[in-house]
């Protein structure tokens, strides 16, 4: 007896709230929906019920099913509507939303977009999906396992999208049953039976469908009158991967490879399977299809497909596949692959370049370069250095084109974040020899000569420049090692010394760049001003971003809104040669205004980068992907330190599983701060301590944010060493001439309760005369006011720092909630209820409910006695238990 199809059963009935929920959430247009649960939970199901239950007029219905084969295939979801381009024009995600946009008509009430499996999509179909989630006409609905595993673009849609999640949990007992009936219709099952299968699957709705057909096969599920009982012991009580691969091996030998077959390259075309009949017989395709462990699908434009069923069944059946049987399909389903890839998609190149260096051949020479290209156009790092480790130790390529792939190999491995490929590239990382080696070589040699040769091409030497960087760059955004980075750049100052050549300048600007982010600001600003410097456009579009940084830490407001002003539009105008540019000028100047006071400016900004989110996916670039760090910066300085945590805690996350560069002490001195202001201390002291134990890397060029962020955490804490950790930030930025952080700084020392050092006022106003902006003129008011110290009380000077995104640490001893730390922060800053909520996007009546619970918790009964309550904890000083400091307290002494 075979088991009716999960695909047919009552699922409205089990799962009726969840499909309620589910319906009213798509009703309107622009919707996004969210379906969570565990592998086998019945995503898939609900999601295609759902489909079917929206009412005429019927929208058009496009379904991407993901999976981990495809997850390395940059565009893999959306690849049959990109344009059959050749590899030259590699796509971007810009181009790749313009082609979906042509290809889905929009219809009434609006095309819905069913994402299936979106935890193992690809990125770059992943910011596609987003971007038509702020284009009108569109619909989506996404299913995931895990709300804690969300791919980036992902979380940064559901940041900025309203969406609505809905969660499938495990189904009870009665659930369990009722489908267990349905699947042995006709007949029912004992009560008895029933409760041990739902013990045995924890309610997991494929794990029942499974073993109820495992159960029938085998002979254990009795019939009898009618009834089904279930005889023997408990033998199939395991997890259910353990389970499947139990089944698995049950398979006959043709049943098996033609699993095998589709799970190595689901979802895989219908007319490609049947060139496979040798190893995935139609015969047994049909009774996997009858048994639903395979399902028929449909491409967006048409194209019949096969995948397994649930995701979960193609990462087991990977799993269980022994290396050898892996090879040996993987050789079949090569061989028929077309022999001229070079000339195919972007998708199915870099799939078969894959499919066939994983079978153990070799592409030829054309399709590798082609497939290097798109490659590097879509970020796919691991096949980046695969290919370039082929080609940059080839002899029958020429020396530049060995350079070019040795470069994009060391690239990828930096960016990828992925061990293996990080050890390959310290083969790679050997200091720049001065003299050519005698004895021919391959360039994947430590020995490759960086230095200019007799009869170098200018390509040729721009090559080697770009491949002395890729060096510099492993050991400065990967190891945070600046002297052996240092040693690299200045060997190719030395090396192309002529002021008139391009390869100078290409040395110039890309030296200057990375001194700044190695935080080595003087020998920036002395290459800056040497001769063959960049001077204009477009040779100052990558220098920008680092121009901007450094001029918002000196405080040089009116310089760096020029430099964005000239060097902004002509970055976005050259998109294509400066992929990366846009962003980076863009964050820099976010970061440079906030730093700066200028919060309503700021604002603007961000405003302008969630609609760059929304549409046509920019922000998900490389370089422009920190969107977590620039909502919870603007958070902070707005006080809406709840909003400021969640964001700076998505974005920790996210840079501490991918962080090729080295932004992730960003976000941890956000979090510490956001955390130490909402009342978390110890949360606050837990990301306090992994920033101190994080190496800075690319971070060290806005290592003034970061040590104030971390010192204003302390005050925040009642830490007694806050004090001196400011003044040593204080001194340490004017070591660097960064007139604007040691002025924030002094600021930031005059919080505590002693009073501040002598000439600390006098340095003071000779920082305010040098910086010359309005802010700098708050920040000198208020540190005269704190100069003879005690505790923080309302002043005019404290208000209008506010408005510049500085607010004061209070010392709040009372166990206020975080949100009501927020409205009592503000309110003793004089901001009225209707500014609070506008501030913190609450209403009026939430902010007076707040404050009527202050009151109460304090003992006082109005504002004025907030005040008067918090100048009369003038004894804080005392470590209370939340605040205990930990041993490391490194940061504050480096």
């Amino acid at each position: 007896m075979t088991p009716q199809s999960l695909r047919g059963a009552p699922l409205a009935t089990l799962r009726s709230a969840e499909l309620s929920e589910a319906e009213r959430s798509i009703s309107r247009p622009g919707a996004l929906l969210l379906l969570v649960g565990e592998p086998g939970a019945g995503k898939h199901v609900l999601a295609r019920q759902l489909l079917a239950s929206i009412p005429e007029p019927r929208p058009a219905v496009v379904v991407l099913n993901a999976s981990p084969t495809i997850q390395p295939i940059p565009f893999a979801l959306i690849r049959t509507v990109l344009p059959h381009q050749e590899q030259t024009e590699a796509l971007d995600a810009a181009a790749g939303y313009s082609a979906v946009v042509a290809a889905w008509p929009q219809q009434h009430p609006g095309t819905v977009i069913l994402v299936d499996d979106a935890d193992s999509a690809d990125d770059l179909s992943l910011q596609v999906i987003a971007a038509l989630c702020g284009t009108p006409g569109y619909r989506v609905i996404i299913t995931a396992r895990d709300l804690s595993a969300l791919p980036l673009p992902v979380l940064q849609l559901l940041r900025e999208q309203p969406a609505s999640i809905v969660e499938l949990t495990p189904l009870t007992l009665p659930q369990s049953t009722a489908l267990i009936n349905h699947l042995l219709s006709p007949g029912m099952v004992e009560a008895e039976t029933g409760t041990r299968i739902h013990r045995a699957t924890l309610g997991n709705p494929l794990h029942i469908t499974e073993l109820v057909a495992s159960l029938l096969r085998s002979g254990a599920l009795m019939h009898f009158d009618g009834l089904f009982s279930w005889s023997g012991g408990d033998e199939a009580t395991m997890s259910l991967p353990d389970f499947l691969i139990n089944e698995l091996s049950r398979a006959t030998p043709e049943i098996r490879s033609a699993l095998l077959t589709v799970a190595l390259a689901e979802p895989i075309p219908l007319s490609a399977l049947a060139r496979l009949g040798d190893i995935a017989s139609p015969a047994a395709i049909d009774e996997l299809l009858a048994h639903r462990v395979l399902r028929s699908d449909t491409a967006a434009d048409g194209t019949p497909l096969v995948c397994t069923s649930n995701q979960l069944i193609g990462e087991t059946v990977r799993q269980a596949t022994p290396p050898g049987e892996r090879i040996t399909l993987l050789q079949r389903i090569a061989d028929t692959l077309p022999g001229d890839l070079e000339l195919s998609p972007a998708e199915t190149l870099l799939r078969s370049t894959s499919v066939l260096l994983d079978a153990g051949r070799i592409p030829s020479p054309e399709i590798l370069w082609s497939a290097l290209t798109a490659a590097r156009a879509t970020n796919s790092y691991r096949l980046t250095a695969r290919i370039g480790r082929i080609l940059g130790s080839d002899a029958t390529q020429s020396e530049q084109q060995r350079i070019v792939a040795t470069t994009a190999r060391l690239t990828a491995a930096r960016l990828s974040g992925l061990p293996t490929l990080l050890d390959e590239a310290d083969l790679l990382r050997a200091p720049v020899p001065r003299d050519r080696p005698s004895q021919p070589h391959s360039l994947g040699d430590p020995m490759i000569s960086l230095v200019p040769t007799p009869g170098d091409s200018p390509d040729t030497l721009l090559s080697r420049i770009d491949l002395g960087f890729a060096r510099a760059d492993v050991l400065l955004y990967r190891d945070d090692d600046v002297s052996g980075a240092t040693k690299i750049l200045d060997g190719l100052l030395d090396a192309y010394p002529d002021p008139d050549s391009p390869a100078h300048l290409h040395v110039v600007a890309g030296s200057y760049i990375r001194l700044a982010y190695a935080g080595k600001f003087a020998a920036a600003r002395g290459l800056r001003l040497a001769p063959g410097a960049p001077a204009r456009a477009p040779e100052v579009i990558p220098v920008a971003g680092a121009d901007i940084l450094i001029a918002g830490q000196a405080g040089r407001l009116r310089e760096l809104r020029a430099v964005a002003r000239h060097a902004l539009p002509a970055a976005l105008s050259r998109s294509g040669t400066y992929p990366t540019a846009g962003g980076e000028i863009f964050g820099a100047l976010f970061m440079s205004e906030i730093l700066n006071g200028q919060v309503k400016s700021a604002e603007r900004l961000h405003r302008a980068l969630l609609r760059a989110v929304a549409h046509p996916t920019a922000a998900y670039r490389e370089g422009t992907g920190l969107v977590g760090v620039v909502t919870g910066t603007l958070a902070l300085a707005q006080g809406r330190w709840g909003d400021a945590a969640a964001e700076f805690a998505a974005s920790a996350d996210a840079l501490s599983r991918n962080d090729g560069s080295g932004f992730l002490p960003v976000s941890l001195a956000g979090s510490a701060l956001a955390l130490a202001a909402s009342g978390r201390a110890e949360h606050a002291w837990e990301a306090i301590a992994l920033l101190e134990q994080t190496p800075l890397r690319a971070s060290r060029i806005v290592e003034g944010p970061i040590r104030l962020a971390a010192v204003a955490a302390r005050f925040w804490l009642n830490d007694p060493g806050a004090r001196d950790a400011a003044d040593a930030l204080a001194r340490w930025a004017r070591e660097r001439a960064l007139h604007l952080v040691e002025l924030r700084a002094i600021h930031l020392a005059g919080a505590a309760l002693v009073p501040l050092p002598s000439g600390a006022c006098e340095r003071a106003e000779a920082l305010h005369q040098a910086i010359g902006t309005q802010f700098s003129g708050s920040l000198c008011s208020a540190i005269l006011e704190r100069r003879g110290g005690g505790p923080v009380q309302d002043s005019a000077a404290g208000r209008q720092l506010a408005r510049h995104g500085v607010l004061s640490p209070l010392r709040w001893r009372e166990p206020l909630t975080p949100r009501e730390r927020e409205v009592g922060g503000l309110a003793v800053l004089g901001y009225s209820t209707k500014l609070i909520a506008a501030t913190l996007r609450i209403s009026t009546r939430t902010v007076e409910t707040h404050l009527a619970r202050i009151f109460t918790k304090l003992g006082i009964n109005d504002r004025e006695g907030l005040a008067i309550s918090l100048e009369q904890r003038s004894g804080l000083w005392e470590p209370t238990q939340s605040s205990v400091l930990p041993e490391n307290t490194a940061l504050a002494d480096k």
